[in-house]
């Protein structure tokens, strides 16, 4: 939570700036390209079965995401906008426990891609509120050892298609930069996979808040 209390600090300095700024671009319209940091905490849930039992677990804990969105903005006559954007981010997130007995699962975030479309509404001109939505691809690496030798060591990259939905605030700051917090959270589909006569299964979620900076043409 530090993060998004840094991130949040940094916004207000960048708005308090833009008070003062003469060139102030509050059109929120034309194409976009930014960078972005923030919180993340993915949340995966581990079902292991054999047929008759079965386990379940959840692997959840915080990191760091970072990436970039390029995208583009369509402003109406009035305060309404239309936008489109895809983007890539990593994390630094991975957590480790036992599932079941003396064995050891660790999971670890990997690359997002994302794209999808928002609208929002221009707020005192220079302010603008916006929610977001669409199609989200996240890797997931799990790497599983048992150290009783009844089930096989398991090292695997699986990609999840699943979607998102979110919402933040950007602020036009000076020229075409400008400043963004946002939430989303993303929702992935389901993974099963064989593992030597049991089966386990792959469920993850996702909450991030991030910080962007870019820069409209």
């Amino acid at each position: 939570m530090k993060i998004v209390a840094s991130a949040a600090a940094v916004m207000v300095a960048c708005i308090s700036t833009s008070a003062f700024a003469q060139d102030i671009v509050p059109s929120f319209d034309g194409p976009r390209i930014e960078l972005r940091a923030g919180w993340d905490h993915p949340d995966v849930r581990v079902t292991l079965s054999d047929g008759v039992d079965s386990i379940s677990r959840s692997a959840g804990k915080s990191g760091v995401t970072y990436g970039g969105e390029i995208g583009y903005d369509a402003r109406t006559n009035g305060n309404l906008v239309i936008g489109a954007y895809a983007g890539i981010d990593g994390s630094t997130t991975k957590a480790c426990g036992e599932l079941y007995g003396e064995d050891r699962l660790c999971v670890r975030a990997g690359r997002n891609i994302t794209a999808g479309a928002r609208i929002g509404t221009v707020v005192g001109d220079s302010f603008l509120l916006y929610g977001k939505g669409g199609y989200s691809n996240g890797r997931v690496s799990v790497d599983y050892r048992d150290y009783e030798l009844i089930l096989a060591d398991q090292n695997e990259h699986r990609n999840f298609d699943g979607f998102h939905v979110g919402g933040g605030v950007e602020a036009a700051i000076t020229g075409g930069v400008y400043g963004r917090l946002e939430y989303i959270y993303t929702k992935y589909g389901r993974v099963s996979a064989a593992l030597d006569g049991a089966t386990a299964s792959l469920k993850p979620t996702r909450h991030q808040v991030a910080y962007a900076m870019g820069v409209r043409f």
